[in-house]
Formats: C-alpha cells, structure tokens, sequence
C-alpha cells in the first residue's frame, strides 16, 4: 500500500523559512499553514492562507509533518480525477487511474504502476500543480 501520509524519515525540510506557505500532515489530512517560527525541535506554524499569518489558529508542530507548498495544492479525495498526480508523503509521485468510495466509507485509490491506496472518506491529499506560483516579495498573489 502506498504511504500517502506516513512518516518515512525525520528529516527537517530544508530551506523552510519565516512567511513560507507549507502543508501540515494531520493524520490522514494535509492542513495549508504559514511558517510562523522555526527551532530545531519544533516549527510554529499559522494555519490558513500565507495572509493570515499570526491569525488564531497558531500551533507548534513536530518538523518531519511540514512540507512546503511550492508546486503543491491540496485536494479532499472525493475531487481526484484520473490523470491527477498524487503527491505521497517522501515527495513521490503516483497518477490516478482511479478512485471510489468504497463500502466502508473509505476510498479506495488506484495508480497507473498498479499501487493501491485506501484513505478515509475525509481525507485531503497533495496534487502536483503544474502551474507556477505568482509571487510579489515572496508572498503569493
């Protein structure tokens, strides 16, 4: 089964840096989040869109949970499309060949190399977006 969320190493990402829009692994969902601090045990994270940063919803995570967002956007499971690239947790990349709920409410994910994934109903993954980010002093249009 493919490790879409799972830790295979704890590497701190590197390059991380104040402002960075990121994603955060929260189980079987990934959370968009802004870098808020970082220290080599912990990084301080902001939860929302990169604009918000410092907002209410603040929270210092564990390094091997981020990951930063540049060429990645997040999408529930219910939305995949064939053709999508998926995004796993170490960086690989899996195409969809196809997806459906299965009868136990979770959804079950094939790949075109013949992998297989089942991730619960809620779950949010990484998509590889080729479309490049617009950015003005670093901070996303």
């Amino acid at each position: 089964m493919t490790g879409l969320f799972a830790a295979r190493s704890t590497v701190v990402p590197a390059g991380l840096h104040l402002g960075q829009a990121v994603h955060v692994n929260a189980r079987a969902a990934w959370l968009s989040a802004t870098v808020a601090s970082i220290t080599h045990t912990r990084i301080g994270v902001a939860y929302g869109a990169p604009r918000q940063a410092g907002g209410p919803l603040a929270d210092a995570v564990a390094p091997w949970v981020v990951r930063p967002a540049d060429g990645v956007h997040l999408r529930p499971v219910h939305e995949l499309r064939v053709g999508d690239d998926v995004v796993a947790f170490d960086g690989t990349t899996f195409t969809v060949a196809g997806a459906w709920p299965g009868r136990d409410r979770w959804w079950v994910i094939d790949y075109t190399n013949g992998e297989r994934a089942t991730v619960p109903s809620k779950a949010i993954l990484r998509l590889a977006d080729p479309t490049p980010t617009v950015t003005v002093n670093g901070v996303p249009l």
